[in-house]
């Protein structure tokens, strides 16, 4: 039986534009039109048929979602609710779109989860200290009106893929204990080595691009996750990490990416490590410490 994953949200709000982009179907986005109804689409991942519903969020659309909650809400464990962040207008029509979600949800899947999505948060826009107040508040009420239902928040930009394939993942996962374990190892790796100054990012992907874990220094700004997204896909779409059983390396501006691929299961996975070429001045020391990583990230595997 497919997995089953709604996208809710009032108009505008960018549901259709977060799921190309988490397809990496970029050429799409510009000829978007309004989602009339429902629209499926399948992922196959790690022998899991999920199908991510689209609802439309019109007026009219909406009112039918709810009168069809039976159908619409049954059978799900998690589930994301998106709201422009940069469309204050809207906020009044997105609370009580929530709040009928809500009930919803609470009737036919009382265990599900919402993930509450700040969306269009673009670049630049999250060094804006009001812009960052306002997404936070808004977040947090969602959170507070979905009790006692959980819910998590994450901020995503169509700007920077990365953000929208790092907020769906743990849904499609169906397993945070993996994910959270992985971040917990790769911030004590950061630590242990005080690599807190050089280290951006590290990332594990699965070869259809599903984050299985990750950690993202506190200094790492959308404009820069923004420019290494590019690199990044074009390396795995292009086979050259596959191609090259050993490391792969690549570059962009002045952030440096080590891609290391390994299976598990007869699967594909590709540990990615990004670093600062300013702030790095022994990067062989950062690629000589991996290996350790590597083989700590390979034993978390047979769990998975």
């Amino acid at each position: 039986m497919a997995i089953k994953i709604p996208i809710i949200g009032i108009d505008n709000s960018g549901k259709t534009s977060i799921v190309k982009t988490f397809q990496r179907e970029f050429k799409a986005l510009s000829k978007l039109k309004p989602t009339k109804g429902i629209e499926r689409t399948k992922i196959n991942f790690l022998d899991k048929e999920i199908v991510i519903w689209d609802l439309g969020g019109q007026s009219k659309l909406r009112q039918k979602h709810i009168k069809k909650a039976e159908i619409n809400f049954s059978d799900i464990d998690e589930c994301f609710y998106v709201i422009d962040i940069q469309d204050q207008s809207s906020f009044n029509d997105a609370i009580n779109y929530f709040q009928a979600v809500r009930v919803a949800i609470l009737e036919y899947s009382p265990e599900a989860k919402i993930n509450i999505v700040i969306n269009k948060l673009d670049p630049g826009m999250e060094l804006d200290a009001d812009t960052m107040r306002l997404a936070e508040t808004v977040g947090q009420k969602f959170v507070e009106m979905a009790k006692p239902l959980e819910a998590d928040i994450f901020h995503t930009s169509i700007f920077n893929p990365i953000s929208v394939i790092h907020a769906l993942s743990k849904a499609l996962m169906g397993n945070s204990i993996l994910m959270d374990n992985f971040g917990v190892i790769f911030s004590e790796f950061v630590e242990k080595n005080n690599f807190q100054e050089n280290i951006d990012f590290i990332i594990i992907y699965s070869e259809n691009f599903v984050e299985i874990g990750s950690y993202f220094a506190s200094s790492v700004d959308q404009e820069m996750m923004k420019n290494v997204a590019p690199e990044l896909f074009s390396s795995f779409e292009s086979k050259k990490v596959e191609l090259n059983m050993a490391d792969f390396s690549l570059q962009t501006g002045p952030t440096s990416i080590q891609i290391s691929r390994f299976t598990h299961s007869k699967r594909k996975f590709f540990l990615s490590i990004g670093y600062n070429n300013v702030t790095t001045t022994n990067p062989e020391e950062i690629l000589a410490k991996t290996t350790a990583l590597k083989e700590e990230v390979q034993k978390i595997m047979l769990y998975f």
